[in-house]
Formats: C-alpha cells, sequence, structure tokens
C-alpha cells in the first residue's frame, strides 16, 4: 500500500473487526491464525510446547521459591527494575510501543505506552497497569515466553510459561518457529491499528520510511523520515488526517504522555535498530536448531536409527542453514542508514557497547551509525547463548566458512564484501575470545 502524506482530510473506510491479540515482547497485529494442525516444532523430538523449560527464568524462579531469591520492590516500576538488573539489561534500551497489539491491548494507548528492554539473551515488556513479560533465549529448546504479575503479593508472584503468544510468534514471519517479530502499523488516535491501511514486518533490510508505525521514536535521523510518534486523526465529519511529516527527530516525548510512567524518557532508536538486527538473528538459529532436529529424527526414524551427515540431502540440508545464518551474522540484506546517519542515546551507546568481548581495543559491538549501523559486519550475536546451542554440525560448518572468508580462503558473492581491516578486524577478534572459532582454527569440531 502507497503511504499517503495528507493535508487534508479523506472519507473514512470502514475498518474490519479486529483479529485476537496475543502477548509477545515484539507484538503485531495479526491478520490470520495459524493452522489447527501440529506445527513441527511441537513433534517430536523438539515437542516445544510440553517441554520442559531450563533456562536463566526458570532457575530464578527455583530460586525464588526456595526463598533464596526475591525480586525486591513494593510498586511495579521497582520489580521491573530489579528484574532488568537480574537479567542485567539496561534501561537505556527502552522503546516504547502504543498501538493496540498485544494481549494487554486494553491498557495500551498513546499515553500508556508499553515499553520494551532487551539485551543479548532477553526480552522484556511491561504496560503500566499490567504484567510484565518476559522472553527467555537461553532455553536448548528455543525461545521460551512469560508473564509475571507485580501486582499480586509477594508470595503469589511467578513466572508462568505462556503458549498464547504462538497465534502470531510462532508463523512465518518467525520462520515457523516460536520467535520475535517487529511490525509497523497505523494506528488511530487510540492506539487502535488501523488494518485496512496494511501492516509491514520490520527487518534490517525495511527501508526507514517503513518502520516504527505504533510506536515512539527519539533521536536524530536526518532529512529521512520513519512512521513513528503520529497516528491517525479523525474529523468530525468521520474522515481520517494523517500527516507524514509530523514526529521526525523527537528527543521529548513529554509532549505525547506523561514519561514519569516509565523507567526512562526515551525510545531510543539505536535500541530499535539493533533490536531489529537481534530478533532476526535470534529467529534463523532458533529455525535453524529446530530444523535439524526433526531432520535428523525422521532420518534416523527411517534408515534404523542411523542418519549420514555426509550424505546428500544432509549436505544440502546443512549448507542451507549455514548460509542463512551468515546472512544474519554478515549483514547481508541491511538497508543503508540515512545520509545524516542516526544519533541516538548516548546512554544506551555506552551500556550496549560496554559489554562487548574486547581485543586490542576492538569489539564486535563497536557502532559506526554511517551508512552501516555497525563497524565491523559480524555480529555480536555470535557470542549469544542461542549461536552457542547450535548443533555442532551446523556450528563447525558456519565458523569454519566464516574463517575461510575472513582469511580469504574462499568467496561467496552472495554475502557483503568486506574490507581487508574488516577481516583483519574480526579474525583477530574471534580467534582471541571466541572459544568454538579457536577450535575450528585448530582443526577441530565446534562443541
Amino acid at each position: 500500500m502507497k503511504l499517503i502524506d495528507l493535508n487534508k482530510p479523506f472519507p473514512r473506510k470502514p475498518v474490519p473487526a479486529m483479529v485476537p491479540a496475543v502477548v509477545g515482547v515484539v507484538l503485531a497485529a495479526c491478520g490470520q491464525v495459524l493452522a489447527q494442525s501440529t506445527p513441527d516444532y511441537d513433534l517430536a523430538p523438539v515437542s516445544y510446547s510440553t517441554s520442559k523449560d531450563d533456562n536463566t527464568i526458570t532457575r530464578l524462579q527455583s530460586a525464588m521459591d526456595a526463598q533464596r531469591r526475591v525480586l525486591p520492590g513494593s510498586t511495579a516500576g521497582q520489580i521491573l527494575r530489579a528484574l532488568l538488573d537480574e537479567l542485567q539489561i539496561p534501561v537505556s534500551s527502552q522503546m516504547l510501543v502504543f498501538s493496540k497489539t498485544s494481549l494487554q491491548r486494553e491498557l495500551i494507548s498513546p499515553v500508556n505506552p508499553r515499553a520494551v528492554y532487551f539485551n543479548r539473551d532477553f526480552y522484556v515488556g511491561y504496560v503500566p497497569g499490567g504484567v510484565i513479560e518476559v522472553v527467555a533465549c537461553d532455553d536448548a529448546k528455543g525461545m521460551m515466553f512469560y508473564s509475571f504479575d507485580p501486582n499480586k503479593p509477594v508470595a503469589k508472584r511467578k513466572f508462568v510459561r505462556s503458549q498464547e503468544c504462538m497465534t502470531c510468534h510462532a508463523s512465518s514471519n518467525t520462520m515457523g518457529v516460536p520467535g520475535l517479530l517487529v511490525r509497523s502499523v497505523f494506528s488511530e488516535e487510540d492506539g487502535q491499528p488501523l488494518l485496512a491501511w496494511g501492516s509491514s514486518l520490520t527487518t534490517p533490510a525495511s527501508p526507514l520510511s517503513e518502520r516504527w508505525g505504533g510506536w515512539y521514536v527519539t533521536g536524530n535521523h536526518g532529512k529521512s523520515g520513519h512512521r513513528g510518534n503520529k497516528w491517525v486523526t479523525t474529523t468530525e465529519a468521520g474522515q481520517y488526517k494523517y500527516y507524514k511529516s509530523h514526529g521526525q527527530n523527537v528527543m521529548d516525548l513529554s509532549v505525547y504522555f506523561d514519561t514519569e510512567k516509565h523507567l526512562t524518557d526515551t525510545s531510543d532508536i539505536l535500541a530499535l535498530m539493533v533490536m531489529e538486527h537481534q530478533i532476526e538473528v535470534h529467529n534463523t538459529l532458533a529455525a535453524a536448531k529446530m530444523g535439524y532436529a526433526r531432520r535428523v529424527y525422521l532420518g534416523k526414524a527411517i534408515n534404523g536409527g542411523e542418519y549420514d551427515l555426509n550424505s546428500p540431502g544432509a549436505r544440502k540440508m546443512l549448507q542451507g542453514y549455514v548460509d542463512s545464518i551468515l546472512r544474519v551474522l554478515l549483514f547481508a540484506d541491511e538497508a543503508k542508514l540515512p545520509e545524516d546517519g542516526i544519533e541516538g542515546s548516548e546512554d544506551f551507546q555506552q551500556a550496549f557497547t560496554r559489554r562487548g568481548v574486547r581485543h586490542g581495543g576492538h569489539s564486535l559491538r563497536d557502532l559506526r551509525l554511517e551508512k552501516r549501523l555497525f563497524k565491523y559486519r559480524c555480529s555480536y550475536m555470535i557470542f549469544s547463548e542461542s549461536f552457542d546451542q547450535l548443533p555442532g554440525a551446523i556450528k563447525t560448518r558456519v565458523l569454519t566458512k566464516l574463517h575461510h572468508l575472513l582469511t580469504g580462503k574462499g568467496r561467496d558473492s552472495r554475502l557483503p564484501a568486506l574490507s581487508g581491516r574488516e577481516k583483519e578486524r574480526i579474525h583477530a577478534i574471534l580467534s582471541h575470545t571466541h572459544p568454538a572459532y579457536r577450535k575450528v582454527l585448530a582443526g577441530q569440531s565446534a562443541p
């Protein structure tokens, strides 16, 4: 749908009934419901929905049950901050969404937006007056979704695993496995999505002009516009008005709502773009891990318990996963940044880069913010729990091919052409700080 820049109203069109909204850290208005047949991720050996979860959140809950740990605070905001501290998530990562695209849609509006926070392995969401939502990405089975009600008495506060969010968070938009997504929608003044106007899935390949409808965005991005910080208004005659140029290069959100409701007063453009990259990596890794497990399981069932990874079918399968992982790790589809670059929160930038593993003063978290997001085009997500949990057969092949690309022993026209300095720096960082990469250098398989 072509975005219309209006300076005058146009006739209001009927809006279809809202589809059921769902819970999750980054949520969308979904137009379709998954088929009722059992999805692959719920078949053996993954059996995601019935599997026992084992991750940082379950261990935290066990400690709380044994009264060895408690999330301190008497208010929801204090408890939220305590949880972010526990998971080492910076408050400066805050992003705010005001479209009614969550299970807690009745609470969400432009004057009461939902906050999202994240670090490399966790995502946390909270709308004032509601429950806290958490996605843990350090579980061997896949991304796990939880809710936590801070309004209950201390003894009854528990992380509860949620399956409701699979309607939208396990679809083609998440590569067919439980995952995350960012959507850009057109919203009315109360936050209600105008589904008749369409929506778009936001990825690192999305142009800025299509991003962040239904979100608040703080930061500088020059002359390049986006869809954040605005909604469709309605005249007394029942006509829509939407101004494309509004809401650009915003630094102060207090003109829109009372920012005291939240832990900080930003919805950072840099945090949004980093999260969008991270989500694409998480989804790709989860799809590879679950798809591989299912393929090997079926192969063994057919072949008397044996599966030959050197067979033509297995090699093709493995190569497909290796290629998809390297594309996201090396930013193959990244949209070019605005001509003037972007400038986000200094607090977030410092918190993000500070956690980088460094060698010789360099890190894969070093930012560029002009032309492209990162200085070195190899994702810091190669250090994530999700990457570490990849099957050894996939991880070894990914790191082997990456090593060949970085040292001039291999080329792939489908991947970005890294500069010589980039290759040298990335190789040096990984060879000194990444245990599995070092094993590959020594001719061994990754664990």
